[in-house]
């Protein structure tokens, strides 16, 4: 979500709208893009709330025309949402995958709590929701909701994504070093969270070991809640421990050339809003493999790469056919991908679309 986000601020900022982004920070601000405040946040890091952009709240809302919410039940929403109502302004929610139902099903009280606090009066405010999908607009509706919906989904800057013209002769990562290529290689890239199925990941990986000889496992990607002790020891119980490599969090230039140096892509997840590493490894030319939680059909529709369940046996089942795959067959789907993406992923035309909407309900 803070990745897209702020790809969205960017292209707003380069389309000459004025955009200001908030968001908190715990350890140190990350000076992520131009006219982004960073406020620093106190208590436990779910809340994201910052006494400081409370303050600061009704001050930056009188200064805008449109409040946009990224994400639900955290104290972002609860100063701007305030700020908002007071003062009239137009409420867009952007509820990044937070109507799936495994993300539902998850903190059920404390979800209700804030609901009381604060949610069910932003809820009533807003006047515009963006969905990522139009399976997630549905999902917003099947909640009760009537106001309007834009389906926009989110974008890239293909840009940031050209082929280096000499291949990086490793790729620099915190845990690893340099880590260079010396075989076929399988990447997971994303957050270390217990809803990205690597358990399933890691089960299947190790069903398959008539490949290992030839493929190597690179998972990269940040800590989440402490969930990478456990990935780790079902690594070790599976005898893992040489086959999958953990990098650590690689972004910029080193996650570029991590996605370009992989032959295939996947993302076992159990529930997805719209997952961003799919759409950077096809803007890369690699082939993808997503359980059909992901909500990406048109990986399968555009010959991207291939679906399958959140099971143990279908992410094999679509792994084996990844993996045995020859080098022509992969080519050809991560050349499918990245037209894909050109095609209906690109910032310029999402932006129009957002702004349209805007436009017309806010």
């Amino acid at each position: 979500m803070g990745t897209s986000t702020t790809s969205l601020h960017r292209q707003l900022l380069a389309a000459g709208i004025e955009s200001r982004l908030c968001a908190t920070f715990s350890d140190e601000p990350q000076s992520v893009a131009e006219s982004c405040l960073e406020f620093r946040r106190i208590g436990p890091g779910f809340l994201f709330y910052s006494p400081e952009l409370k303050k600061r709240a009704e001050d930056l809302v009188q200064d805008s025309d449109v409040v946009h919410g990224h994400g639900l039940y955290v104290g972002t929403n609860y100063a701007f949402g305030q700020a908002a109502r007071r003062q009239g302004k137009a409420l867009v929610y952007h509820v990044h995958g937070m109507f799936e139902p495994y993300i539902l099903s998850r903190s059920r009280w404390k979800k209700r709590l804030v609901h009381l606090l604060f949610e069910d009066a932003n809820f009533r405010h807003v006047r515009l929701w963006r969905a990522l999908t139009d399976n997630e607009a549905e999902q917003i509706r099947s909640c009760g909701i009537s106001a309007p919906i834009v389906v926009a989904p989110n974008g890239l800057d293909l840009d940031e994504f050209v082929k280096p013209q000499r291949p990086a002769d490793g790729v620099r990562t915190p845990w690893l070093g340099n880590l260079k290529k010396e075989k076929f290689r399988l990447l997971f890239l994303g957050r270390i969270h217990p809803k990205k199925g690597l358990d399933l990941l890691l089960s299947a990986w190790a069903g398959l070991e008539r490949y290992h000889g030839q493929w190597e496992l690179v998972i990269a990607g940040p800590d989440e809640s402490g969930h990478l002790a456990e990935v780790r020891r079902k690594a070790r119980a599976l005898a893992l421990d040489s086959q999958a490599r953990f990098t650590g969090p690689v972004t910029g230039r080193a996650k570029r050339d991590l996605l370009h140096s992989a032959d295939l892509f996947i993302l076992p997840s159990y529930s997805e809003g719209f997952s961003m590493g799919l759409l950077e490894a096809m803007a890369c030319e690699v082939p993808v493999i997503a359980t059909r939680a992901c909500n990406f059909p048109q990986i399968s529709r555009n010959e991207a790469g291939w679906e399958c369940d959140a099971s143990l046996w279908s992410i094999m089942e679509a792994l084996e056919l990844g993996l045995r795959a020859d080098v022509v067959e992969r080519r050809q789907r991560g050349r499918n991908g990245r037209r894909l993406v050109e095609k209906d992923y690109a910032w310029p035309s999402i932006i129009d679309q957002l702004l349209d909407a805007c436009q017309t309900h806010c």
